[in-house]
């Protein structure tokens, strides 16, 4: 049963979402009901991208091999504060140790055979992003995998400008150009922004990934979570999930 409108993908081209969150952190659906919304709208891979721990995704895995989504592990990695940026790792098996140096982040997501993809860079925050002259700095010495080109994190007036200027200047050091929806409520916000990739499932996401052949794309509009799964949502994010670190249940790395 479907939950509401497909993506319109390109032809010969597949649908990614490569950041979303799930109970393992601060999101409001599990892995498995994450997983069925995204075959409801014609996602073939769905990354799983808890904040500062790699959730368990054996039973996701399996509903999506029934229902034809690769499922991909991942973690956006907290790093060091001020300012927190944050940094998603994809294709990852094992936790990576919240609050590094954005740089070693970009480290031990490479050490651990994943990719790295800055998110929700250019917000007009003092945490959680990345501004501009420090992703400047970053690729003076690193190599990232991916940028998230447009999100769902609120800007400014004239951000989606400066970032395409930005990326089109260190069209090198970049990588793939990506969209994400940060998905934290499934079917309520799933598919909002997505990447497309030619090929099929995770196999070719990577590789797209690698090849800088990903593409920005604008899916779908769910209407959106009702005011107390919204107010659930902050309580996790803010309170239980900072509780979670302080107490090392995340965040530690992989042991």
């Amino acid at each position: 049963m479907e939950i509401g409108p497909r993506i319109a993908r390109p032809e010969g081209l597949s649908v990614a979402e490569t950041h979303s969150h799930t109970t393992a952190s601060d999101g409001m659906v599990t892995a498995v009901d994450l997983v069925r919304a995204a075959a409801a709208i014609g996602l073939s891979v769905i990354c799983v991208t808890d904040h500062d721990t790699v959730s368990p995704l054996g039973e996701a895995i399996e509903v999506g091999a029934e229902l034809g989504v690769d499922v991909v592990p991942g973690e956006e990695v907290t790093c060091s504060f001020p300012p927190g940026i944050h940094v998603v790792g994809i294709f990852i098996d094992r936790a990576i140790r919240m609050h590094m140096p954005v740089e070693d982040t970009v480290d031990a997501i490479h050490e651990a055979g994943g990719l790295a993809v800055v998110a929700h860079p250019f917000m007009p925050t003092w945490f959680a992003s990345i501004s501009e002259r420090r992703l400047r700095r970053l690729l003076e010495t690193r190599a990232i995998d991916g940028i998230e080109v447009r999100h769902t994190a609120p800007v400014l007036p004239g951000t989606w400008r400066r970032l395409d200027e930005f990326c089109a200047a260190h069209r090198e050091e970049v990588g793939a150009r990506m969209a994400a929806g940060d998905s934290h409520f499934g079917a309520h916000d799933l598919g909002r922004l997505v990447s497309t990739y030619p090929g099929r499932g995770a196999g070719d996401l990577r590789r797209a990934i690698e090849a800088r052949t990903t593409s920005p794309l604008r899916g779908v509009q769910p209407p959106g979570p009702p005011l107390q799964m919204r107010l659930g949502q902050q309580w996790r994010s803010l309170v239980e999930l900072n509780l979670k670190r302080q107490r090392g249940q995340v965040g530690r790395g992989a042991v």
